[in-house]
């Protein structure tokens, strides 16, 4: 069974002004679609057998990590899946859609959401080059992590994912030209907190 892009519940445009159309069009219909096919070309060259869930994905991962087309497409594949999950024009900036869970979690921390944002932006303004920043939750205690290129946290850590924030420049280049920290600013005005709580 090969692997799908995530079907998205609302359209290119609904997350404007935040992120335009033509960043979310080259996101989603190339890139996100050039890690999926060669993701798929990747699995059926080397004759890897998969259910097509996510679980058997990081199997897969974990278990060719040596092998860069896998890594690469396969992280690139999973990271996107999660992160046109976690955005949307729904639910979105507002804290209080959280879990309370999730709320408790990050005033234990961080001491507060301000405290939470101003950590996880420093930590995506620290990446070089290409990558991503996650919240994870690893024995109920949570983390920000940073990874390169398209490695995801759980490659390498027992933990859960509940929010990636790409800052590859595709993600924010065609509107925010070479200013990530905008990008990153407007990012969190479209994050689907109840999303992120299912996560947890």
């Amino acid at each position: 069974m090969l692997y799908k892009r995530k079907e998205l519940n609302y359209a290119l445009t609904d997350i404007e002004p935040f992120i335009d159309y033509k960043t979310m069009n080259e996101h989603y219909n190339v890139h996100y679609k050039k890690y999926t096919d060669n993701l798929n070309q990747a699995l059926i060259e080397g004759e890897i057998l998969t259910d097509g869930s996510i679980d058997s994905l990081i199997d897969i991962l974990i278990a060719y990590q040596s092998n860069n087309k896998i890594r690469n497409n396969g992280g690139g594949y999973l990271n996107h899946l999660l992160y046109f999950d976690n955005i949307s024009p729904y639910n979105r900036d507002y804290i209080i859609h959280a879990s309370y869970e999730l709320q408790m979690l990050i005033g234990a921390t961080y001491g507060d959401y301000e405290t939470f944002m101003k950590q996880f932006i420093k930590a995506g303004a620290d990446v070089f080059g290409s990558g991503w920043v996650w919240l994870v939750v690893k024995q109920n205690k949570l983390f920000i992590l940073t990874t390169k290129n398209q490695d995801n946290p759980l490659m390498s850590t027992e933990c859960r994912v509940l929010l990636g924030m790409d800052v590859w420049e595709h993600a924010y280049y065609l509107k925010h030209m070479a200013d990530r920290m905008a990008y990153m600013k407007d990012f969190f005005r479209t994050i689907d907190w109840q999303v992120v709580s299912s996560r947890l």
